[in-house]
């Protein structure tokens, strides 16, 4: 919805670090240290402290997304007519917080433009970068064909796992890919009309 690079992440990540830091009472490094392990060994910094330290979920996500968004993400004041063209149901599918989604969908003044929010605390104990959270995305907005939907992230990984379940894909991000898959890619959420006119193409049967 914003620009890969906005770092909006990055801000995240300090408050990240900022959290464990002080709600595990250890130096900058010891955090930077766990934080690496527990994102590789539980997929979500998140699951990891819940199930090595009890970690209220919800405190977690609601403490790390309460960032700053003016100063990060640049008006798009194309994107709500750009949605409103698009005449498929829509729906946010993030690794944050409704909270956190709600807040940018507001600030881009695109929040009429979709149907409902999946959040990170619905997936549990998976996140968007594991296969086994799709099919529970999909029950949640009522069990659609895997193949009538199209799932549009900018991380390449995300939209692996979501072809491997079926789903179309389409990337946003203006890095080459790395995975091999060739997906459909546009650098910014602004050409997505052009991206799901080459999916539709991609999909009909040839003459």
């Amino acid at each position: 919805m914003y620009p890969y690079e906005s770092g909006v992440w990055d801000a995240v990540g300090v408050r990240i670090q900022f959290f464990i830091k002080n709600e595990l009472g250890i130096s900058d490094e010891e955090a930077l240290s766990l934080r690496t392990r527990l994102r590789e060994q539980y997929k979500s910094t998140m699951q990891g402290l819940y199930v090595e330290f009890g970690i209220d979920q919800q405190r977690y996500l609601q403490f790390v997304h309460d960032i700053e968004l003016a100063s990060l993400i640049p008006p798009n004041p194309d994107l709500p007519a750009l949605l409103a063209a698009i005449p498929q149901k829509k729906y946010i599918f993030t690794n944050s917080t409704c909270y956190h989604a709600r807040r940018i969908l507001q600030y881009l003044h695109v929040q009429d433009c979709f149907e409902d929010i999946m959040d990170a605390t619905m997936i549990i104990p998976y996140t968007k970068f594991e296969r086994e959270a799709f099919p529970i995305a999909l029950h949640l907005i009522g069990s659609p064909a895997p193949a009538e939907c199209v799932m549009i992230d900018d991380e390449e990984d995300i939209i692996d796992r979501a072809t491997e379940e079926g789903l179309k894909g389409i990337l946003v991000n203006q890095n080459p890919q790395q995975n091999g898959h060739n997906h459909i890619q546009i650098p910014t959420i602004n050409q997505l009309g052009q991206a799901l006119a080459q999916l539709t193409k991609q999909c009909s049967p040839s003459l």
